[in-house]
């Protein structure tokens, strides 16, 4: 938007027949009672919105019902884990106020409560982002006020199945204080849901501050691909901590710390409450109130600033030439391999698939119980990882897709020109991380151990031409909305279950189709077949397993390809119109 800022709270004027349907008919806005009646409406309104357009996706896609059952049951889990945790606990004759227990379930809480928010946040940053349908600059044309279009989006956020099902769960965990007395149960219960707003607060607010500061698609894709290595690194922080020898004593330190942080001072209010320490209970709810309000601020700062800043912070890059079309052969393959190229220079979604082996690696290193051969493990799943989001690879090519259609290009063509780029980038990868992996563990001093770096290097291509096999047949398929190249941060509607859902297809696929492999290896092992030998017949068998997976599944994918080309369209189109 260009034009004169306008004034923090408030939005540039909008027909009267759209503010109408929102706002009050008459009244004067800064009348208090009016304000308060405003925003209850506007909330109610946001939330029935956002469990409309819920609906409406599942309607319109049985796939989405799938992944939807799969989430409501992975709530319903978790709920009654949460149960059977709490009754278990509290019905401990050790769980004692004072007891070893007790300070270890106060450790341990605090500890996972705060894990569990930073946890949401990276995924929330990384993979969830803020839904694209209820974005607040969707609103910016029906003159709804700043602050309580912020509100509202945040009331609908409390609203839906992660917030509700959290929720659940740390009442139902509540029952866990019991012994400590009655009056610690109900504080369990009442910091139950304040938990959940201080966590949606900080998603709120993280977002909102990111979308806000990145400027420019290139900025938001380097944030993008930043917060993959950090997801990665800190789930796996708990293990290395386990395993550095770590003791209780530490631990229950990192607790207090922690405990007085806005990611686990709420967590702390039941035992806080056990020890009689009501001032500090008191500061405690200061803290997560001061958390939630400056949130709030953040999250109305952002939103203004995009209204005012609109895209100036996009650049446009003229380059001479056609770049990678220069480089491939002149056929209809070869342009399809040119523009899938050329998508993965410049797409931070599916650039940051290639840092997780190298995550992988270096997270094996990091293990303190761990030996340096554990590094192999990056190779033997790096295939793995590098094409996993292969098997939505046409969600990714959108609209883009269309040319190809009007061109009429065959299916075959087609999965031949992506196939051709991914083996080429699987194999460069694999070949240098195996040597790098050689050199760390020190494979190299010996033939047995080149042979075993042969071998891992071979059941990586072997795993990695068994995924890109499956992602061509399965990706005119199973298909899911992604998030626009320029707006990674945020989610279509519908996206999040489906992309836990169906990249699990591709991945149990893969592993089921290399039973060729583990046969063989039965086979010659049950055959006295020396070390030696076994582990070349394992690299030759599972590249050879490898290759014919990837051959079946480019042929069958063209055959897919060409049946669905028109329901393809389709449905990038819907996905389109999500964005």
């Amino acid at each position: 938007m260009t034009g004169t800022a306008p004034d923090s709270d408030t939005t540039p004027a909008t027909p009267a027949s759209v503010s109408a349907s929102i706002a009050p008919a008459a009244g004067d806005r800064t009348n208090r009672t009016n304000g308060n009646r405003t925003t209850t409406s506007v909330a109610l309104l946001l939330i029935r919105l956002r469990w409309t357009l819920t609906i409406a996706a599942l309607r319109h896609s049985p796939q989405r019902i799938v992944a939807m059952i799969i989430a409501v049951i992975g709530a319903l889990g978790l709920i009654a884990a949460a149960i059977s945790g709490g009754i278990a606990l509290g019905a401990s004759p050790d769980m004692t106020v004072g007891a070893p227990a007790w300070n270890t379930l106060h450790t341990g809480v605090v500890l996972g409560g705060a894990g569990a928010i930073l946890a949401v946040l990276l995924i929330q940053l990384m993979y969830v982002g803020q839904a694209s349908a209820m974005d607040p600059r969707k609103f910016e044309l029906f003159g709804i006020p700043d602050r309580e279009l912020t509100r509202g989006l945040f009331a609908a956020g409390l609203c839906g199945i992660p917030a509700i099902s959290g929720t659940l769960a740390l009442l139902a965990f509540a029952s866990a204080y019991r012994r400590a007395g009655g009056v610690v149960v109900v504080v369990a219960l009442l910091a139950a849901p304040i938990a959940i707003v201080v966590m949606l607060a900080l998603s709120k607010a993280m977002i909102a501050l990111f979308s806000a500061l990145a400027d420019s698609r290139r900025a938001r894709g380097r944030i993008y691909i930043i917060s993959m290595p950090v997801f990665i690194l800190a789930c796996q922080l708990p293990s290395l901590l386990v395993g550095s020898g770590t003791s209780e004593v530490a631990y229950a330190k990192y607790a207090t710390i922690v405990g007085w942080t806005p990611f686990g001072t709420i967590f702390a209010l039941p035992f806080d409450a056990a020890d009689g320490a009501w001032g500090l209970l008191a500061a405690r709810l200061i803290i997560a109130a001061i958390t939630v309000a400056l949130c709030y601020r953040v999250s109305l700062w952002c939103l203004n600033r995009q209204r005012v800043r609109g895209g100036a912070g996009e650049q446009v890059h003229v380059r001479q030439g056609i770049g990678i079309f220069e480089s491939v052969p002149d056929t209809k393959s070869g342009a399809i391999a040119a523009r899938l190229a050329t998508y993965l220079r410049k797409d931070p979604r599916q650039l940051v698939m290639y840092a997780a082996p190298v995550l992988i690696m270096l997270v094996m290193l990091l293990e303190p119980d761990g030996s340096r051969d554990m590094v192999w493990v990056s190779v033997a799943i790096g295939g793995l990882m590098l094409v996993a989001l292969e098997g939505d690879g046409v969600a990714y090519d959108g609209l883009g897709f269309t040319l190809e259609v009007i061109s009429g290009v065959r299916g075959i063509e087609d999965r031949k020109g992506r196939v051709g780029v991914h083996v080429l980038i699987v194999t460069a990868y694999l070949t240098v991380l195996a040597v790098a992996c050689a050199l760390i563990s020190g494979s190299w001093e010996s033939l047995n151990g080149w042979s075993e770096s042969l071998a891992f290097w071979g059941i990586g291509l072997g795993l990695g031409f068994n995924a890109l096999g499956v992602a061509e047949v399965i990706s005119p398929v199973l298909m899911y909305p992604i998030a626009p190249p320029d707006r990674p941060f945020s989610t279509p509607q519908g996206r999040a279950a489906t992309q836990m859902l169906f990249p699990l297809v591709q991945m149990i696929g893969s592993v089921l189709l290399m039973l060729p492999t583990a046969v063989v290896m039965a086979a010659l092992g049950s055959a006295g077949v020396n070390d030696l030998q076994l582990l070349w017949a394992i690299a030759a068998t599972a590249l050879l397993n490898g290759v014919g997976v990837l051959a079946l599944g480019t042929w069958l994918g063209g055959i897919v390809l060409d049946e669905r080309q028109l329901k393809v369209l389709a449905t990038l189109r819907d996905f389109a119109s999500l964005q």
